[in-house]
């Protein structure tokens, strides 16, 4: 928020840091600041500016690669944020973010997000339709018998499973593409559990994480 809460001494910090690490590396873009305090939020979360200066605006994602966390489930969002915070889920700029957050922000975030819909964000380039057929079959039927279907984990139309399963319907491209990585780099690293992303990510080529992030990006969230 911009000027709506009392001053937050911890809040003030963490935004300054989240600024010092975007000047640095350059892989958030700034979006308009959300001005108004959102009936959603059981408490002040002077993190918001902070969450969509990477998110975009109301959580949509952006098409350079930040995730769309608009509509998740509540519960996995905050898992997730506590997660961060605790440093046992990496992510240099996700943890500095979370760092300082109280459960009870974390609660308000996860649901001020969860209850979000924006529309998904439109890529500079639509990905070629042979891309998007390819992802749709992917994501509903899987590959031979090493690459499960996208939909068996995160339920139907991708919309999500639980706390365990994200929605992953209009995530943006480069988010998936991105995120696919960094599980191959998880299982080359060590063996990976069955059933895990990792597992699943390991099972694909570059053309098959390409297909999948063509047509998830453009599956309405």
């Amino acid at each position: 928020m911009t000027g709506h809460y009392p001053p937050n001494p911890r809040g003030s910090r963490l935004r300054l840091g989240l600024l010092a690490l975007i000047a640095a590396s350059g892989v958030c873009h700034a979006q308009p600041a959300v001005t108004a305090r959102d009936p959603a939020l059981s408490t002040p979360a002077p993190s918001l500016a902070s969450c969509v200066s990477c998110h975009g605006v109301l959580g949509a994602g952006t098409a350079t690669g930040a995730p769309r966390i608009a509509g998740m489930n509540p519960e996995y969002l905050a898992h997730a944020l506590s997660m961060f915070r605790a440093g046992t889920r990496a992510s240099a700029v996700m943890q500095s973010v979370a760092h300082d957050l109280s459960d009870s922000e974390i609660r308000s975030l996860a649901v001020f997000f969860s209850t979000k819909h924006p529309p998904r964000v439109e890529g500079e380039h639509p990905p070629p339709p042979d891309l998007v057929m390819a992802g749709k079959r992917l994501a509903e039927l899987g590959a031979a018998l090493d690459v499960p279907a996208c939909f068996t984990c995160h339920a139907a139309d991708g919309k999500g499973n639980g706390v365990r399963y994200p929605s992953i319907a209009g995530e943006p491209a480069a988010f998936v593409i991105n995120r696919l990585h960094e599980f191959q780099a998880r299982a080359k690293a060590g063996t990976p559990a069955p059933g895990t992303m990792t597992a699943v990510a390991a099972t694909l080529n570059e053309r098959q994480i390409e297909e999948a992030a063509a047509y998830l990006s453009v599956m309405d969230p």
